[in-house]
């Protein structure tokens, strides 16, 4: 016959197990509102069978209980990859969607403060000055609506500019984050390297290294690639289910870098445009070669001129397409200017015009000193009759004249005034087009975390499920031993006291 004690040793067993089991439910309850822990769970497993002979030729097997296997996290790796996969282009857009608002914020168009108003106002007191041209005041005004216009100019110049600054010093905090993050991720590799050829599954640093992932998604695509399988073999993990350790690669002009090596432990790192790979070897990058993600967006919003391959961002386009308005249109006013006569009636003969503005870029540009000091000199007659203001007029005219935009971002030759149209009108669809895809990338972002959570993420229902029922499995096991305490008890003290 069996063993007397089998039914205790069976019962302890599940005691035990179910204990571990509710322990590990537990530890998903105290987790549950803990960002980036994967719920585990004990996988249970038979014991060894024991064959017993029945007499003749009759034989069965008995279970010998139960045990735990492993204490595994729950998580879908193909799930985890497309949530990353979203995570890196919603990036891209929403970065590209929050600089574009920036630019929008600061050029504000259609609105009564903005440069299309300026230019209209500057435009209407000519025209006013031409009705009066020995007004003192209608003088005062054009010089007024100049110096507006100008300072419009100055401020959208700085304005761009400091937020284009700012865009570079936000890429190097990127590649800075990129690289702890890459670091942080080979040191959890060499954690995990240490641990699991011990025979346990370091599921902390599992979640740890996940949640590095994450992070380093939201910064730039990259590939995870498992490196302790190969053809199907083990390279230092005790059990199969082991995650081992990764490579982090980057795909550069086609060809795979590799950032982070599991095996050899080497970090890769990123400094401005250029790339040192895990193995020390360091290349130049442009902007076609960088990977998908917030980094590529900011360099696509501020520019960058690194290798052959120059490349204009957003806001440098704007720069030069502003620069070229201003350059090309205070160059035609002063070359009409300085064809009339001003109204400086001390002079005998009248003299021709000056330079009306002091030509330069968007930011330098400015009205002539000299015209700011003496409204005099404001040249519109042709005749060089102090009542003649047809000289205004036509300077009033040079807002539908066609004029070369040879500095901007593309060479047009239209007014003043369509072309700005055209540049704010690009700038609106390209703004808006991110924010139609920065919509979408989120909607598809969030569609597949939540996918990712129900595979990992904590239910305080099915926990509950699960600890009812390892608590009744803990129960029944408990009174099968005492159902066995009652027998054992019968056998030693009850038996053979017959004839005493």
């Amino acid at each position: 016959m069996g063993s007397t004690f089998m039914g205790l040793e069976t019962a302890r067993r599940s005691l035990s197990t179910h204990q571990w089991a509710l322990q590990a439910t537990g530890n998903n309850v105290a987790n549950a509102s803990n960002p980036g822990y994967s719920r585990q769970r004990l996988t249970l497993g038979m014991t060894e069978q024991l064959s017993v002979n029945f007499g003749g030729t009759k034989a069965g097997q008995f279970g010998t209980g139960v045990r735990g296997e492993t204490l595994a996290r729950i998580r879908d790796l193909m799930i985890d990859q497309q949530y990353r996969d979203e995570s890196v282009k919603n990036a891209f857009y929403a970065t590209k969607e929050a600089a574009f608002g920036r630019m929008e914020d600061i050029i504000n168009e259609p609105s009564e403060n903005g440069l299309a108003k300026s230019l209209d106002l500057f435009w209407a007191s000519l025209q006013d000055l031409s009705v009066n041209p020995d007004d003192t005041g209608a003088r005062s005004v054009v010089r007024q609506r100049a110096l507006t216009l100008t300072q419009t100019f100055n401020y959208l110049s700085s304005s761009l500019s400091k937020v284009q600054d700012d865009l570079k010093t936000e890429a190097g905090v990127v590649t800075k984050k990129i690289n702890d993050l890459l670091t942080k991720i080979g040191d959890v590799n060499r954690q995990i390297g240490d641990a699991e050829p011990l025979g346990v599954l370091p599921n902390e640093l599992y979640d740890e290294r996940d949640r590095y992932m994450d992070e380093l998604s939201q910064y730039v695509e990259f590939e995870r690639v498992p490196v302790d399988y190969l053809n199907g073999e083990t390279r230092g993990n005790s059990q199969r289910v082991a995650e081992g350790r990764i490579d982090i690669r980057l795909t550069i002009g086609g060809t795979e870098v590799t950032l982070v090596d599991g095996l050899t432990g080497g970090v890769g790192k990123i400094e401005d445009m250029s790339l040192t790979n895990a193995a020390g070897g360091t290349s130049t990058l442009t902007f076609t070669d960088l990977p998908n993600g917030k980094w590529k967006a900011l360099v696509d919003m501020y520019g960058s001129s690194t290798g052959t391959e120059a490349h204009d961002g957003a806001f440098t386009k704007m720069l030069k397409d502003l620069d070229a308005m201003s350059q090309e249109f205070t160059t035609a006013f002063n070359d009409l200017h300085k064809t009339f006569y001003d109204g400086n009636v001390q002079d005998n003969p009248r003299q021709t015009g000056i330079d009306f503005f002091i030509v330069g870029d968007a930011k330098t540009v400015t009205v002539n000193p000299v015209i700011l000091s003496n409204l005099n000199l404001i040249a519109i007659s042709k005749d060089q009759n102090i009542g003649d203001g047809s000289g205004a007029l036509e300077l009033a005219n040079l807002k539908h004249a066609q004029i070369t935009f040879t500095g901007a971002s593309t060479t047009a030759t239209t007014s003043i005034g369509k072309f700005y149209q055209n540049v704010i009108g690009n700038m609106a669809v390209e703004a808006s087009q991110n924010a139609n895809l920065a919509k979408s990338t989120f909607a598809l972002l969030s569609s597949s975390d939540q996918r990712r959570q129900s595979v990992s993420a904590v239910s305080l229902d099915e926990e509950m499920t699960m600890m009812i029922q390892y608590q009744h499995a803990y129960n029944a096991a408990a009174r099968n031993i005492t159902a066995v305490d009652e027998m054992l008890d019968k056998i030693i003290n009850g038996m053979g006291v017959v004839g005493r």
